[in-house]
């Protein structure tokens, strides 16, 4: 998408930061945790929200990835810690684990805060992003919680 310019700088631009580019930052067993929760045959991805939602114990995530429950569950723990993975309990239900697969967002409607998204470095996109995800799923896992 295209916004208007004025006075040089871009309004209305997206400025999506990929996956990839939090998972960079990772070490391999979340990276590895990622890839197994993603392609998981419980899982079922919705393009609406951008997440990938499965019905799997960190036990079954240890079993494929062929580790310790122990590295398994630290694993979920980086991955939820830079917000690509919430873990949702519903009473009377499973616990729900979701993945996050599409780009985020982190372009804003303020002008001068969108300005200095356009020029900030990809490591700063990259903190907002984070951000936005973890403030994302603190409110919904509070939601999840209060039920």
């Amino acid at each position: 998408m295209s916004g208007d310019t004025f006075n040089g700088t871009e309004y209305g631009r997206e400025l999506p930061v990929s996956v990839e580019d939090i998972l960079s930052r990772l070490p391999i067993r979340a990276r590895m945790a990622y890839t197994n929760l993603v392609t998981n045959a419980e899982s079922r991805y919705d393009a609406d929200s951008g997440w990938s939602c499965a019905y799997i114990t960190q036990q079954a995530l240890a079993d494929e990835m062929f580790v310790c429950l122990r590295t398994a569950t630290r694993a979920v723990k980086d991955l939820r810690t830079h917000g690509l993975v919430r873990v949702l309990a519903w009473p009377g239900s499973c616990t729900e684990t979701q993945v996050r697969i599409a780009a985020i967002d982190v372009s804003s409607p303020f002008g001068p805060i969108q300005a200095a998204l356009v020029r900030a470095p990809k490591q700063h996109l990259i903190d907002t992003a984070v951000a936005q995800l973890l403030a994302q799923n603190r409110q919904l896992e509070e939601l999840a919680a209060g039920l």
